[in-house]
């Protein structure tokens, strides 16, 4: 009788986990999602390692040796709160997938709507008071998420129109980017409407670099 594996199937990236990497994650993912838990109800200094490490049932010590320190455990927080915010947003640009001035509309709203009901995401984006602390945290790592966005953004476009000039789509993402976070940092008017006024803004641009 063959032997039983010691490793995991691949993951969706192709790549084949062993079980205690299997199980580092799933601690990683319990302790960040302890650590969100706790920021809806009170702030992040307020925060204690060992209240994380108590809401997911391991040692104070298990979370310091995971993240190094509390301010690793923020800066991995907010990271991936980017990220999930990121493929939300990538989720609407490809429910519509020819028509890409529908597409830029849908996107805007739901970076909008989720920056309007997630103070975490507010923090990372650089609006409003809850939370201004981690975004602050961000910053003084040399850590700045508009970069990281506006790259996610371009490869993304990039591999919706192959065709397209990979600096102007990138000058393009920059610009959808920064006018999206300015109605986060200074809201005027319900998401719906400020998507729609962006979205008027940059169509011609859009159509004249997906024709």
């Amino acid at each position: 009788m063959p032997a039983a594996s010691t490793t995991s199937p691949p993951d969706r990236s192709g790549v084949t986990l062993s079980y205690a990497e299997k199980v580092r994650i799933l601690l990683r993912d319990s302790l960040l999602d302890a650590a969100a838990e706790a920021l809806t109800e009170r702030s992040w200094s307020a925060v204690r390692m060992a209240d994380i490490a108590a809401a997911v049932g391991v040692s104070r010590q298990t979370v310091y040796n995971e993240f190094g320190g509390k301010d690793e455990l923020a800066r991995a927080l907010l990271l991936r709160e980017s990220a999930r915010f990121l493929a939300e947003v990538e989720g609407a640009l490809d429910d519509h997938p020819q028509d890409p001035v529908g597409g830029l509309a849908a996107a805007i709203e739901v970076f909008l709507r989720l920056a309007e009901s997630e103070p975490l995401l507010r923090a990372i984006l650089g609006g409003g008071s809850e939370h201004q602390e981690l975004g602050s945290l961000l910053t003084s790592q040399g850590v700045t998420v508009l970069p990281v966005i506006t790259e996610r953004l371009t490869d993304h476009f990039l591999a919706s129109w192959p065709g397209a000039d990979p600096a102007q789509v990138s000058s393009y993402a920059d610009a959808a980017v920064r006018l999206a976070i300015s109605h986060v940092v200074l809201p005027t008017a319900e998401p719906h409407l400020s998507a729609t006024e962006v979205t008027r803004v940059l169509a011609p641009y859009l159509m004249h670099l997906t024709s």
